[in-house]
């Protein structure tokens, strides 16, 4: 965690969204990017996220694709769909080895789709990217 601090200084804050069902993991995920020095939103379903995205513009989501109430990518088609959010990257992740989700979520706007669990060290790597 310390290296993850040391590395994330240069990076410069960056407004994360995280859209996880999992609510501990949601936490998590925020605690740990919020000790980053980023500011970060999490929501547990598609309908907030897309809420949230709205009113928050991250630069960053970080988007399940199995949501309780829809599938990632259609969070992902209708976050393109706003001018406000079309240079937001949209990261998707998924515990499923479904290679159908990978491409529906590829070919609703996700740059990339990481397989749970995912090493903090990615994410560093994705914000630091930008």
């Amino acid at each position: 965690m310390q290296a993850l601090k040391k590395a994330a200084k240069g990076i410069g804050e960056r407004r994360i969204l995280i859209v996880e069902d999992n609510v501990d993991s949601a936490r998590m995920l925020a605690l740990l990017l919020s000790n980053m020095g980023h500011k970060v939103e999490y929501a547990i379903n598609a309908i907030v996220a897309i809420q949230v995205a709205h009113r928050f513009l991250p630069e960053i989501v970080f988007l399940d694709l199995r949501l309780p109430d829809a599938h990632g990518a259609d969070v992902a088609r209708q976050l393109r769909g706003n001018p406000q959010l079309a240079r937001t990257h949209i990261y998707a992740i998924t515990g499923s080895r479904d290679e159908a989700d990978r491409a529906r979520a590829l070919a609703a706007g996700c740059e990339a789709v990481f397989s749970k669990p995912v090493d903090p060290e990615v994410f560093e790597t994705l914000i630091a990217g930008d």
